[in-house]
């Protein structure tokens, strides 16, 4: 029989995880709550550039061209399988095809990702941003990691760029997504560009560079809406959870002192009878 005393310290335990957890959720709680209204605004501007790809008519090339993977999660834990779900489709992606995993570059932005992706395909990536998530990401840290994306599509003459991230749905719910983009020269050969064929490329570049800073602006607002909100439900089910065990300890912890003390007296009057008798 378990003693009363580790029965106790138990119960003080989860009690103070309950604490930690409440107190966790209720955080998360306000950081989700911002989060969805940077999300508001951040979409139109996202979805803007990435309708521009859409109805520009761009195919995706028949033959094995290099691609760039962005893997865009965050650098904290405690949110469930937010993180492993990018990591996940990633592979399920490079496996399908071993020609294309040999030609993929792959950018972790957020370094549970990284931690990852780094022991299934080491030798695949090409950069790391680190520190996201901690605070509110501003279009200046969106310019710096598109800079990077920049530099990586002119460095590895890459063709096609696919941004892999968790896409906010609502306080309980997120889904794995891709938005894609493309250099220069597909996009000049998408059929339904030919109509801006008298645009300078100057101009097209300055586009395509603000573009690419656009999307990952709006896809960092959508990936912090998700994993706050994940966060939330992990503690409000870490929280609720812990109030069932502390029940269950309660219960045992009284069973067991009612037990001690049944036992107690059945020594006691065991020891009278036995005086008695004598």
């Amino acid at each position: 029989m378990v003693s009363l005393k580790v029965i106790k310290n138990r119960i003080r335990t989860v009690s103070n995880t309950k604490k930690i957890t409440q107190t966790m959720r209720l955080v998360s709680a306000a950081k989700y709550s911002r989060a969805e209204r940077e999300l508001s605004s951040a979409r139109p501007i996202g979805r803007g550039a990435t309708e521009f790809f859409e109805l520009a008519g761009i195919h995706t090339p028949a033959k094995v061209d290099p691609q760039l993977i962005v893997a865009l999660t965050g650098d904290r834990g405690l949110c469930g399988g937010i993180h492993s779900g990018i990591a996940k489709a990633i592979d399920l992606s490079l496996k399908s095809n071993s020609a294309l995993q040999s030609e993929t570059k792959i950018i972790c932005v957020g370094e549970k990702n990284r931690m990852i992706l780094s022991r299934m395909y080491p030798n695949n990536i090409i950069w790391v941003a680190n520190n996201v998530g901690k605070t509110s990401m501003t279009f200046h840290d969106a310019g710096a990691i598109g800079e990077q994306i920049k530099n990586s599509i002119d460095e590895y003459n890459i063709a096609r760029t696919a941004i892999y991230y968790n896409k906010f749905v609502n306080a309980s719910s997120y889904m794995v997504s891709t938005s894609r983009f493309y250099d220069r020269s597909s996009l000049y050969a998408a059929e339904k560009f030919l109509l801006y064929d008298m645009i300078e490329e100057e101009i097209v570049d300055c586009w395509l560079e603000f573009a690419i800073v656009a999307i990952v602006f709006w896809i960092l607002k959508e990936s912090s809406a998700s994993e706050h909100s994940a966060r939330m439900t992990s503690m409000e089910s870490a929280t609720k959870n812990a109030a069932e065990m502390i029940q269950q300890l309660t219960l045992a912890y009284n069973r067991t002192r009612q037990t001690v003390i049944t036992n107690e007296l059945i020594e006691i009057i065991s020891g009278a009878s036995a005086i008695n008798k004598n």
